[in-house]
C-alpha cells in the first residue's frame, strides 16, 4: 500500500573524508561568523543522531532586467530576487552526507564533496532500460556536450550516446527491480544524488546507508562502466598542483620555451581551449580574459587567441593564474553570454606517461583507472601495424601550397606500381551521398586512409571515413562496381585487390610531425574511438591495420 505521507526531494552530497566539523563543508563566507555565514537551526526530537541543520534566509538581490528596466517602468525598483540556503549534515556509517534545499549547494566548498558519487551509485544500480536523461560531454577539443532526454524512458543504447570515453555529467533513471531501497521515484545521479522520499529524516538516513554500502561494495554494470574509470582528484592534492603546473607551463610558453628544470616528464596528449556548458555558441560575439583589474578582448575562439590576449596583460603569466585570471563570453551587445570563470574552465588538457593518464575538463581534474587504460592498450595492440609492410613515404615541404593530404597522396605513388591514389575520385553510394573509398590502395588489399594528426576531431573523421567506406563496399554493389571500375582505370593490376568482399584490410595511415608513438601517444578518447570503429571494421568482415607517416616539417597553422 502506498504511503499517505508527504514526500520531497532530497539532494545528497557525500562529503569527503577528513573534515574537522561540518561547518569547514562551507565555502569560506558561508561559514557561521563570516559575511554570508549559515545559521545553525535548533533541532528537534527524533532525528538521526548528529544530524545538525544550517540556514542563511532573504539572501535579496535585484535582477539584471529590473535594474535595466526601473528608468522606464520605476515600480520595478522594488522587484527583488529572495533566496534562501538549507543544508542538512547527516552522518552515516563514518561518512557525512550533505543534504541541500534552495540555494543550499552553492554553500559547500566542492574540494570537500566527494566527486561522481551519484553518478557511481547510478552505475551500479539504475536499469539501463529505464534511463529517462543522459547529459555527457566529450573529453577532446572538440568539447562536445550534449543532453538527450526520453521521457517515457528508454534502453542506453536507445539514445545513441556512446558513454565510454566521455564524461558522463548527469544520469536520470529508474533503480532496478531488486534492488533493496524503497519507491525513490526518477532518481538524478550527478556529483549528488536525489531522490523523492517521505519527509522523515531516518528513512532518508536508511536509503543513504544502502547506498553508500552499494556503492562501495559492488562493480559498475556494463554499460555505465567508464563511470569508474574516471577517478576524482581532490583540489588540494600534490599531483594536482603538479598537474596545473605542468598545464601552466605548456599553456604560457612560446613554442621554443624548453620544460622548466625539475617539472614532471608528462607528455601532454591534448590541450584546447573549449568553452563551458553554460555558454550558448549562437550567442557568442567575443571574449574576456580579465586579470588584477586589467582585462583584454581576443575573437576566436581558439588557444592562439587565449595565449595572444594573456601575454598583452601586464605581469607574468604563472601557475597563479589558472585562476586568478578569468574568461568571460560576451554577446554582440556587449552583454554577458557566460559566466566568468578561472581560466581552467575554458580547458581541455591531458597529460600522462607510460602508466597513468589525467584528464581536466569543466574545471575538475581525473585519473584515468590504471587497470581501464592497460585494458585500452591491450585491445590496440592487437591491430595489426603495417608501417614496415607498406613502406609509405615520408610527408616532406613541398612549399606552403603543396602541402596538403591531396599532394601527399600524390607522391605516395610515385614510382609505385604496388600504389594507386583515389583521393578525391568522385564514387556516389545508392543514396546519392559521395563516399571517399580509400585515399591509397595497395595491391595486396589495404585500403588506406590518410589524414594528418592535428588532434582527436580529425582522428574521429578518419576512424569513422574506413568503417563507411568498408561497409559501403559490401553493402552497396552499384558503388562497388563503381570502385572497381575507378581501380582498373587507373591500374588494371590492382582489380584483384578492389574486387575482394569485404575488402581485405582498412588501413588508417597517421602523419606525425614528431615522435609520437602509433597509438601509445594518442589521446585517450581517440584511442577509444580507435577502438570502437575498429570493432566495427571487423564486424564487416575486414582486418583493420595501423600504419605510421613521418612528417619531416612541421606545419604552420592556418591564420
Amino acid at each position: 500500500m502506498a504511503s499517505n505521507k508527504s514526500k520531497l526531494r532530497f539532494n545528497c552530497f557525500l562529503l569527503r573524508d577528513g573534515l574537522e566539523s561540518h561547518e569547514q563543508a562551507f565555502r569560506v563566507q558561508y561559514r557561521p561568523g563570516n559575511s554570508q555565514g549559515m545559521r545553525r537551526l535548533a533541532s528537534g526530537e527524533g532525528i538521526p543522531e548528529g544530524c545538525v541543520a544550517y540556514l542563511r534566509e532573504n539572501s535579496e538581490k535585484v535582477p539584471a532586467w529590473a535594474r535595466l528596466l526601473t528608468p522606464t517602468f520605476p515600480e520595478l525598483e522594488a522587484i527583488k530576487n529572495v533566496s534562501h540556503r538549507l543544508v542538512i549534515f547527516l552522518p552515516v556509517h563514518g561518512r557525512t552526507f550533505a543534504v541541500c534545499f534552495g540555494y543550499g549547494s552553492s554553500t559547500l566548498e566542492w574540494s570537500h564533496v566527494e566527486a561522481n558519487f551519484g553518478l557511481r551509485f547510478a552505475a551500479r544500480t539504475f536499469d539501463s532500460n529505464a534511463v529517462s536523461g543522459i547529459a555527457s560531454r566529450r573529453i577532446d577539443a572538440s568539447a562536445r556536450s550534449q543532453w538527450v532526454q526520453i521521457p517515457s524512458n528508454s534502453s542506453i543504447s536507445g539514445f545513441e550516446v556512446e558513454l565510454e570515453g566521455e564524461f558522463t555529467r548527469k544520469l536520470v533513471g529508474d533503480l532496478e527491480i531488486g534492488v533493496e531501497l524503497p519507491e525513490l521515484g526518477a532518481v538524478v545521479a550527478t556529483d549528488s544524488v536525489s531522490f523523492k522520499l517521505d519527509t522523515d529524516l531516518n528513512s532518508v538516513h536508511d536509503v543513504l546507508s544502502r547506498m553508500l554500502r552499494t556503492t562501495l561494495e559492488s562493480e559498475a554494470s556494463q554499460d555505465l562502466a567508464f563511470i569508474d574509470s574516471l577517478e576524482p582528484l581532490r583540489s588540494t592534492s600534490d599531483i594536482v598542483k603538479r598537474l596545473e603546473q605542468r598545464l601552466a607551463q605548456e599553456l604560457f610558453k612560446t613554442a621554443d620555451t624548453p620544460p622548466a628544470r625539475g617539472s614532471d616528464p608528462w607528455n601532454v596528449h591534448l590541450l584546447a581551449f573549449a568553452p563551458p556548458d553554460d555558454l550558448s555558441i549562437e550567442n557568442l560575439h567575443d571574449f574576456v580574459v580579465s586579470k588584477n583589474d586589467e582585462s583584454r578582448e581576443f575573437d576566436e575562439m581558439s588557444l592562439d587567441a587565449l595565449r595572444s590576449a594573456l601575454s598583452d596583460l601586464p605581469g607574468r603569466n604563472t601557475v597563479g593564474s589558472l585562476k586568478s585570471a578569468r574568461i568571460m563570453a560576451r554577446d554582440a551587445n556587449g552583454d554577458p553570454a557566460s559566466m566568468s570563470k578561472p581560466i581552467k574552465h575554458w580547458l581541455v588538457f591531458e597529460a600522462g606517461d607510460g602508466d597513468r593518464r589525467y584528464l581536466l575538463t569543466l574545471g575538475k581534474w581525473y585519473a584515468l583507472a590504471e587497470g581501464y587504460y592497460e585494458k585500452l592498450d591491450q585491445d590496440l595492440a592487437q591491430i595489426e601495424d603495417v608501417t614496415a609492410v607498406l613502406g609509405l613515404r615520408t610527408w616532406d615541404d613541398w612549399g606552403p601550397k603543396l602541402n596538403w593530404e591531396k599532394h601527399y597522396n600524390e607522391n605516395a605513388t610515385e614510382d609505385r606500381s604496388d600504389l594507386i591514389c583515389l583521393d578525391r575520385y568522385p564514387l556516389f553510394a545508392e543514396d546519392g551521398d559521395q563516399i571517399e573509398a580509400c585515399d591509397l590502395l595497395h595491391k595486396d588489399g589495404y585500403l588506406i586512409h590518410v589524414k594528418q594528426y592535428t588532434g582527436s576531431q580529425t582522428l574521429s573523421h578518419l576512424f569513422s571515413q574506413g568503417f563507411v567506406s568498408a561497409q559501403t563496399l559490401v553493402s552497396d554493389a552499384a558503388y562497388r562496381e563503381a570502385f572497381i571500375e575507378a581501380v582498373k582505370e587507373i591500374n588494371a593490376d590492382l582489380e584483384e585487390a578492389a574486387s575482394a568482399k569485404p575488402p581485405r584490410f582498412v588501413t588508417y595511415a597517421i602523419a606525425f610531425d614528431g615522435k609520437q608513438r602509433l597509438p601509445h601517444d594518442l589521446p585517450t578518447f581517440s584511442k577509444v574511438n580507435l577502438r570502437s570503429f575498429s570493432k566495427r571494421v571487423r564486424m564487416v568482415g575486414s582486418v583493420p591495420t595501423l600504419a605510421r607517416i613521418q612528417m619531416t616539417f612541421k606545419p604552420k597553422k592556418d591564420k
